[in-house]
């Protein structure tokens, strides 16, 4: 018997259907890495509180107790409009999510766009991207987890990788071995710079600044949108910083008339003796400064003996930074995490 699909062009203040929340705790309740997922804060997403619907609108569809798809069309700098999917959760079989992305597609065509891009929730301040490797461990906070069939069933799908990442981890004494450049022939000497602890009270302080540095330096990221600052206020605030502020050496670098010059955000797992490096933001008149080298060596030093591992996130296949944690974790023990972003064009699809 085939199931009901239930869909609607999503309005802020409606509830999210039981059935809607149930969907992951049906498909991954065999999972013994999944992270489980929080109703509530996914409810809060999907409300009147979120500033994202101030710029966008959103879709949502399921099948009871088989799948579950949600879209986001928002209209870039360009001109063009693009409808992101996230929250996709599936049972290993193709036709459920045949029949949501087709509903999909219909429903981006009426907002204008051509393609399809995720996963990303909402936008990608917020989660995104698919694993496409077995976990071997639970993930650390913000690494995404699904199933291992999601690749299989996008391909089929007729979707093709957009953007491919990584994660990267070994052992500390290896790490620290990395040669980084004390100095620069340019402009700049280290000690133009400071860098001050991550706290939430400096968040706060500086986030008007940050936000438009931040956002400006991301702006060339696969799948990025316009971010206003009340949404940047969502995503990045004293709250939502926390586990930042918690790992050694995540801080705020400022330029030598008090700008901010960069940022470092770091994440501890100590029940796992492992640091990550998360995010590195240099602000673009610092570039060819010695302040990337600084943060980096900031956080190779920053977690000291209890912390036996020391890893790279969530980092674009094609950066620079990915070169630099390529050469600091190369030995036999290192461990890899791989991720994709994925598309499909959908404007010559019959209705």
């Amino acid at each position: 018997m085939i199931k009901p699909m239930l869909e609607q062009q999503w309005t802020p203040g409606d509830t999210l259907d039981s059935d809607f929340l149930a969907i992951p705790h049906h498909v991954c309740a065999d999972s013994r890495w999944w992270p489980g997922e929080d109703s509530n804060a996914l409810a809060r997403q999907f409300s009147a509180l979120n500033p994202w619907f101030r710029q966008g609108t959103a879709w949502c569809g399921y099948i009871p107790g088989e799948a579950r798809l949600a879209g986001f069309a928002t209209r870039l700098t360009t001109g063009e409009t693009v409808v992101q999917f996230g929250y996709w959760e599936t049972i290993n079989a193709l036709a459920p999510s045949q029949r949501l992305f087709a509903a999909l597609a219909r429903w981006a065509r009426a907002q204008g766009a051509t393609r399809l891009v995720g996963p990303i929730h909402f936008s990608t301040l917020g989660k995104f991207r698919l694993r496409l490797d077995t976990p071997s461990c639970a993930p650390f906070p913000g690494e995404p987890f699904n199933p291992p069939w999601y690749q299989q069933i996008l391909a089929q799908l007729g979707f093709s990788q957009l953007a491919g990442y990584l994660s990267i981890f070994d052992d500390a004494a290896t790490a620290l071995r990395l040669e980084l450049p004390m100095q620069t022939a340019g402009r700049w000497r280290s000690e133009d710079f400071t860098l001050q602890a991550l706290t939430p009270a400096l968040w706060e302080a500086h986030k008007h600044a940050l936000w438009h540095v931040v956002t400006h330096a991301f702006s060339n990221n696969v799948g990025w949108t316009p971010c206003s600052k009340a949404l940047f206020d969502w995503h990045f605030n004293a709250q939502t910083i926390q586990p930042f502020c918690n790992a050694p050496a995540s801080c705020i670098a400022f330029g030598p008339q008090g700008d901010i010059a960069g940022l470092l955000f770091n994440l501890a797992l100590p029940e796992r003796q492992t640091g990550i490096f998360k995010t590195i933001m240099i602000a673009s008149p610092y570039r060819r400064s010695p302040l990337y080298a600084m943060l980096i060596r900031h956080f190779l030093t920053g977690f000291g003996s209890g912390y036996t591992r020391l890893g790279s996130a969530l980092l674009n296949r094609v950066g620079p930074t990915t070169q630099t944690a390529l050469r600091a974790c190369c030995s036999p023990n290192r461990t890899l995490h791989h991720y994709g972003l994925f598309h499909r064009d959908i404007v010559d699809e019959l209705l």
